[in-house]
């Protein structure tokens, strides 16, 4: 997990990324980087869009194309759950294996809640050990069995499994949180 994060943060800090989008809002680093809960190439980042536009939308662009020549990129403006949001998420191999970046636009107020949730579940991890190995064996357990991402079971749906439900291993992952 300790490589895993250290080449996060070659993306974020080496590369500029974090440095750019503060040209954008006030980004955060959300999902298992910012809960220490990392289990592959992944980074999720949240700004505040208060000041996105379409212009701007296209300056990103450019700046992830020259960047990060990613091997698949997607941006655009979006409603999520009535509110609007922009989305650039983007794979690059820029550190010689393939790295999936997440970059949401949001309101405020879905920055804060998400922020919270996190905060809840990191402290859990933080404390108890057996609830951080849990996520992370499942969270391995389903990308081995293919059952982890797009379309998919995603990480929150292991946090909420596990850290508000008390789920401890795969097999009860998936016998109790499939009926959910």
């Amino acid at each position: 997990m300790e490589n895993l994060k250290n080449n996060a943060d070659k993306l974020l800090y080496d590369f500029g990324l974090l440095n750019e989008l503060k040209n954008y809002g006030t980004p955060y680093i959300v999902g298992s980087y910012a809960m220490d809960l990392m289990v592959w190439n992944d980074l999720d980042i949240y700004v505040s869009n208060e000041f996105m536009s379409t212009e701007k939308l296209y300056k990103l662009t450019s700046f992830i194309l020259n960047t990060f020549h990613p091997v698949w990129y997607e941006a655009k403006k979006d409603i999520v759950d009535g509110k609007i949001a922009w989305f650039h998420g983007f794979e690059t191999e820029v550190l010689s294996e393939l790295w999936n970046i997440d970059i949401w636009f949001f309101d405020n107020e879905t920055i804060t809640n998400t922020i919270e949730f996190y905060n809840r579940i990191k402290a859990q991890a933080d404390t108890d050990e057996t609830k951080r190995k849990s996520a992370i064996n499942i969270k391995q357990a389903l990308i081995e069995n293919e059952q982890y991402g797009f379309g998919k079971y995603t990480s929150m749906d292991v946090y909420r499994a596990v850290f508000e439900m008390g789920i401890t291993n795969y097999d009860e992952f998936i016998n109790t949180y499939k009926l959910i």
